[in-house]
């Protein structure tokens, strides 16, 4: 695989041919389609996550959220039309829905049911089927043909948010609705008047207002001419006019009203209104961007809208302030970035400043694009077309070549100012060298070589016979590679302007070429769908020397990463592949376009990969090293990038003059604020002065006038007061006669009550008698249905343990979705909450004030309400009686109606139970045969499975010992490691003393140069007696000082000197003797282990096979054994030394796992011989049980279950080869068994010692045994 990943980074684009391409998240995101992605873009963060789209699929078609924010629905084009349902929190994908109902490869439009439980689905050409998704079940629910006889598209199509039951669809030339009833869905026939429906152009439905109890399902239908029609169910309520004549394209809703998207990029926002349902409030016109508005979205808090353009823009609107913005001015912005309207004809990227700069020939513009704060820089629009551009690695220029000229233009901080015109028309490639001192043009057939700075023609390169597709530099810029159209690849020497390489291959028009950095390799696509490499050859020239097929697919671009480790190519299907190299065909591929891939480029620090494409889209890859070290280290050393920007000094000037001119504007602006502050505090104080005269002489008036009041509310409060006592007196009277009168009624209605009650008695006995035969004959019915179904819930007893899992399933489900649904209902219900604590504060201040104004007026009322409230109630108490009695006979007399109808229907009833029993009792005998054949068959195989059971445990038993046996073969090892370890501190501590007899040597030796040089110095004074006494007296206290030393003890020392030398001349011979003796017994010993060693591993190949072929691939307890006795590999190690410095070693392999272990002194030949001794025995014994055992193996082998492998397969060892794929059997066979690394130590009385690991070699060769022939070790 590769060695880098491309991981999406972030994209620049919008597709506007997706319908329904602007949508809200619930977390305020904006959802739209954006190449083969579906962008969640933070309007607050400026961040973007990704939902790419299905690889095999064409494209996107439509998309689609639910009413409650939480669901996505991305409608693609494919073989089979195909939708995904995503989760919009998690970004997982739920569903997805696939089914040949639809009649077409793509859906043109969707909606989510209130509920968001069902899914609708209006199905392309040729069929045009309108599909019903049960989506949750992956099921559908109901299809249906939309279009007329003629076949004319479909466009959109909406469900009703609130019973879900009504379905709108919008076609060309006609307006249609369903209603979904259980049968499916049935047409019904709108009502609009004189309207022609095939003016209808868009629809929304209208979502009942907040706190309504009635559900009434009204749908907006946009017309053509400019009118919005309001429909209520099937029927045409209201018609509202845009006032503009501009065809309605598309219409949002929200709590305040709606908003009509119009061409020419208008606006229109209705609001609710008591009288008409909607009034036409205002209208805003997108200024620069006269196209259809082909989709609105309202946020979830309904503070903004967005809008989509069919040119790729899309603009937001600030609703909370819609109120007070002109008409007349620009209130949109910009979402995001400005898009290309058309196909990415150009695209390069800064080496110095992290900037993309690309082109489109459609809307004629150039972007430079900011990768790392994710906007749009520079945005410049031309009157030619434009072809390709190339930005300097400084990015301080930039070359656009236009239809008519090439130019070169200055990156200024707001503008590109052009530099220099050149006469070449439509170039469609051009590039800066890589270090910017020149640039290459293509003009047809030729490639003209400018220098920047100086813009004069370095040389032209003629020699294609095509268009030249694709120009590339070398990395010193001493070559420049061409591919044409014409089947030739050139590489150019810039030194003399001669080609150094070409290859043409006739019928292969080479879409793109590239080169390695030291330019020894060539690359190149075209048409005939393969990657080419070309290479010079002795003698024949450039040659082919590797075709890579590419799958059948053309790739429009390649690109190399500067350290040749991978190779990216563009397909014309919209992916960016990724190649190992050097090529060995092997890709990863990511589909991101739309359209074809038309510009791929990669940045100087190997982090990014960007692609331009025909969809109009950039998108930027970001690289990651697989080796993160690597990618840490360059990241740590990546140079800044730069952030100066270029300004002329003609603007610098004026901006300099404006702000001074400013500055002295604020300055006279506050000069002349300071003064008319002044003139009106001289002004109010003099009116504060007035109006105080004024309130003063009111107020006393005031006062009068309250004292006069007061005598006369004095006066008409004793005068009220005689006039409540008469009103009380009379009141008095007429309540006398009114009790006299409902006294007669009263006694009428009683002894009329008693009759009635009479008849209810008789009619309560009847049905007494009636309810008691009924109760008998249901009592028998139940009786017999218990017996009937008791056996039936035995039979569902079964079913319901088969449920218990699912319900779990589902609980778990359950619990999660019950989980996020109460975190989403606190959360709204703390808004709900704070928003009705508000409201009430605001009603309770109401409330208060209300109250105190009342307050005075309910005292003067409260006796005379209170009388007349006393005699109404008494009137309504006898009225309330008199209903009750009539409610009552009524009652009785439905009851009657129930009951006959109830005997009815238990009849029918009991004469269905009666037959169901029927049909039950003739199943469970049935069921009963069946079941005594399966009781019998189980017993069987119980009987056939027990035996094989306790010959699996007596195995399991049999392996348990052999592990313990093996334990104390490696308790051992461990007692020779220890005994190794003693003897090299032994030895140690020779050498320590051979090291100190050897530094005592040298010291005497060099005193004994000394001496010699004194006593040859002082013979030279033999004729000069009195010279040769001082030099003889100062050789003496030179070398023996205060020492007197007789002539015996002189004799004794130079007797004993030469003893020590003899001695250890003599022990220095022994030890190389013995050490010479030692190495060639123990090279015998090792050859001899070695053999059979090598013999034991054939007769462990030997027993796995066989036990591989009894098995049959199953597994057993029996093989660990074998294991245990055959996985051990014995090797010796040899060392010199007299006695004290001899070492020896033994390895042992496990499982193909090497762990040295020692042996000490002489006797390591023995411990070694002993190990093999008791291996062969171990050996021999498990073959005598595997010949008892074989047979019952056969028997067995296709009942018992293969065991796993009892541990993970071991890496190999340091210093020994990887296992051959055939195992140890391969390496015997075939002679190749590893050479045994052998280190011998000795000499010089020293005790070196050494280590031959000959079995753990061969066992570490083998890699671990098969599964199923070894136990856990």
């Amino acid at each position: 695989m590769a060695t880098s990943t491309l991981a999406p980074k972030y994209i620049f684009g919008f597709r506007s041919d997706v319908k329904d391409n602007v949508q809200y998240a619930e977390d305020g995101s904006v959802v739209y389609p954006a190449g083969h992605n579906v962008v969640l873009y933070s309007p607050d963060t400026r961040t973007q996550r990704l939902i790419p789209g299905t690889l095999e699929s064409e494209g996107i078609t439509a998309l689609c959220v639910s009413s409650n924010k939480k669901l996505l629905a991305v409608a693609e084009r494919s073989d089979k039309a195909m939708i995904s349902v995503y989760d919009m929190q998690t970004l997982k994908r739920r569903k997805v829905l696939i089914s040949t109902d639809a009649g077409s490869k793509e859906y043109v439009s969707l909606s989510f049911s209130g509920d968001g439980k069902t899914l609708i689905a209006q199905g392309g050409a040729p069929e045009w089927n309108l599909v019903l998704w049960v989506w949750e079940k992956s099921k559908v629910g109901s299809v249906v043909k939309t279009t007329n006889q003629q076949g004319a598209p479909m466009t959109s199509c909406a469900f009703s948010p609130g019973d879900s039951a009504l379905v709108g669809v919008i076609g060309q030339g006609m307006f249609k609705m369903y209603r979904n009833a259980d049968s499916g869905l049935k047409q019904a026939n709108p009502i609009i008047g004189k309207r022609d429906p095939a003016l209808a152009s868009c629809q929304c439905w209208v979502p009942d207002p907040p706190g309504s109890n009635e559900q009434r399902e009204r749908l907006l239908l946009g017309m053509a001419d400019g009118e919005v029609l309001l429909l209520e169910g099937t029927d045409l309520k209201a018609a509202f006019s845009c006032d503009n004549g501009l065809p309605a394209v598309s219409i949002a809703t929200y709590s305040k009203g709606f908003v009509v998207g119009q061409d020419g990029g208008v606006v229109t926002i209705f609001e609710r209104d008591e009288k008409e349902f909607f009034r036409r409030a205002r209208a805003f016109t997108i200024e620069g961007n006269p196209c259809k508005v082909t989709c609105l979205a309202i946020s979830p808090n309904e503070e903004h809208l967005v809008a989509s353009l069919e040119n790729n823009q899309v603009y937001t609107l600030a609703l909370s302030n819609q109120e007070i913005m002109k008409q007349d001015e620009m209130n949109f912005e910009v979402l995001g970035t400005p898009n290309h309207a058309g196909p990415v004809t150009g695209l390069d990227v800064c080496v110095r400043k992290a900037l993309v700069a690309s082109c489109c020939s459609s809307d004629r513009s150039v972007r430079l694009w900011n990768w790392v704060d994710r906007s749009c820089e520079l945005h410049r629009t031309f009157a030619d077309e434009i072809f390709s551009i190339a930005i300097h690695p400084t990015g301080l220029m930039v070359l656009v070549g236009f239809a008519d000229k090439l130019r070169l233009m200055s990156v200024l901080m707001e503008d590109l100012k052009p530099i220099k015109e050149l006469g070449i028309k439509g170039c469609r490639e051009c590039c800066f060298s890589t270090g910017g001192q020149y640039f290459a043009a293509v003009n047809g057939t030729t490639i003209s070589i400018y220098n920047t700075y100086t813009c004069d023609n370095v040389g032209n390169l003629r020699g294609h016979n095509g268009k030249v597709r694709s120009v590339a530099w070398s990395p010193d810029d001493s070559k420049l590679i061409s591919a044409g159209m014409d089947g030739a690849v050139y590489e150019w020497r810039l030194r003399d302007l001669k080609r150094e390489k070409e290859h043409v291959l006739k019928g292969c028009a080479y879409s793109s070429v590239l080169a390695t950095p030291d330019c020894k390799l060539l690359y190149a696509t075209g048409t005939d769908k393969k990657i080419k490499e070309f290479e010079d050859s002795t003698g024949s020239g450039t040659t082919i020397s590797k075709e890579i097929d590419t799958g059948g697919v053309n790739l429009t671009q390649l690109v190399l990463l500067p350290n040749a480790r991978v190779m990216f190519g563009a397909t014309e299907g919209g992916c960016v592949r990724t190649y190992k190299y050097p090529l060995t065909g092997e890709f990863q591929e990511a589909k991101c376009h739309a359209a074809a891939v038309s510009r791929l480029r990669v940045s100087w620090d190997e982090s990014l990969l960007v692609s331009g494409g025909e969809d109009g889209s950039v998108f930027v890859w970001e690289v990651r090293d697989k080796d993160a070290r690597a990618a840490a280290r360059r990241e740590q050393e990546r140079l800044e990038y730069s952030v100066e920007v270029l300004v002329t000094r003609s603007e610098l000037d004026e901006k300099r003059s404006r702000m001074s001119e400013l500055e002295q504007q604020v300055a006279e602006l506050t000069m002349q604020t300071e003064y008319q502050l002044r003139l009106k505090d001289l002004h109010l104080q003099e009116r504060v002065k007035e109006l105080t005269d004024k309130f003063t002489a009111e107020s006393e008036a005031d006062r009068q006038k309250f004292e006069s009041l007061l005598a006369e509310k004095n006066e008409m409060e004793m005068e009220y007061e005689d006039k409540l006592k008469q009103a009380e007196e009379r009141a008095q009277a007429q309540l006398q006669a009114l009790d006299t009168q409902y006294q007669a009624k009263i006694m009428a209605e009683v002894e009329r009550y008693q009759a009635l009650m009479q008849e209810k008695e008789m009619l309560a006995e009847r049905w007494d008698e009636q309810n008691s035969l009924l109760v008998e004959s249901h009592e028998r019915v139940i009786a017999e249905l218990t017996e009937d179904y008791e056996a039936k819930l035995a039979e569902e007893a079964l079913k319901i343990e088969a449920l218990q899992a699912e319900k779990a399933e589902l609980e778990r489900e359950f619990e999660e979705i019950k989980k996020q649904l109460e975190e989403d209902a606190d959360r709204e219900i703390e808004e709900t909450k704070e928003k009705y604590e508000q409201k009430l504060q605001t009603e309770r201040e109401t409330s208060l004030r209300l109250k105190g104004e009342n307050g005075i007026m309910r005292k003067k009322f409260n006796a005379l309400q209170k009388d007349i409230e006393v005699c109404n109630t008494q009137i309504k108490e006898l009225y309330e009686q008199k209903k009750e009695l009539y409610a009552t006979i009524a009652s009785l007399e439905k009851d009657i109606a129930s009951l006959k109808r109830e005997i009815r229907e238990r009849d029918e009833t009991i004469g269905d139970k009666e037959r169901r029993i029927y049909d039950l009792k003739k199943k469970n005998q049935e069921l009963e045969k069946f079941k005594f054949v399966l009781d019998y068959k189980i017993k069987e195989l119980k009987k056939q499975i027990e035996p094989r059971e306790a010959e699996i445990g007596e195995m399991k038993e049999q392996i348990k010992e052999m592990d313990g046996e093996l334990e104390r073969y490696h308790k051992t090892n461990a007692n020779l490691d220890l005994t190794i370890a003693n003897m090299r501190l032994k030895q140690s501590g020779l050498a320590q003393e051979v090291s100190d007899q050897r530094r005592d040597k040298q010291d005497a030796h060099a005193l004994l140069r000394r001496f010699q040089h004194d006593l040859q110095e002082v013979v030279g004074f033999l004729q000069e007696p009195k010279v040769l006494k001082e030099k003889v007296k100062w050789l003496y206290q030179k070398h023996c000082g205060e020492l007197r030393l007789g002539p015996e003890e002189d004799g004794d020392v130079e007797r004993e000197a030469a003893r020590q030398r003899e001695y250890l001349e003599k022990t220095v011979d022994s030890l190389k003797r013995k050490l010479a003796k030692d190495s060639e017994l123990h090279r015998t010993d090792n050859l001899r282990i070695m053999q059979e060693n090598t013999a034991l591993i054939k007769e462990i190949n030997e027993l796995r096979r066989e036990i591989k072929s009894l098995k049959g691939g199953g597994g057993g307890g029996g093989g660990a054994g074998i294991m245990a006795a055959g996985g051990v590999a014995v090797g010796a190690a040899a060392g010199g030394g007299g006695g004290k410095g001899v070492s020896g070693g033994m390895g042992s392999a496990r499982g193909g796992r090497v762990s040295p272990d020692g042996g000490g002194g002489g006797g390591g030949a023995d411990n070694l011989r002993r190990e093999l001794d008791m291996q062969r025995d171990l050996i021999a014994r498990l073959r005598e049980e595997m010949v008892v055992k074989e047979a019952r193996i056969k028997q067995l082998e296709a009942m018992v279950v293969p065991r796993p492998i009892s541990r993970e397969r071991l890496p190999p060892m340091d210093g020994f080869p990887a296992p051959p794929p055939g195992g140890a059997a391969a390496l015997v066979a075939g002679g190749g068994v590893p050479p045994i690394p052998t280190a011998a130590g000795g000499g010089g009385g020293g005790g070196m010692s050494g280590q031959i690991l000959a079995g753990a070699a061969i066992a570490g060769s083998l890699g671990p045994a098969p599964p199923g022939e070894t136990g856990e070790l």
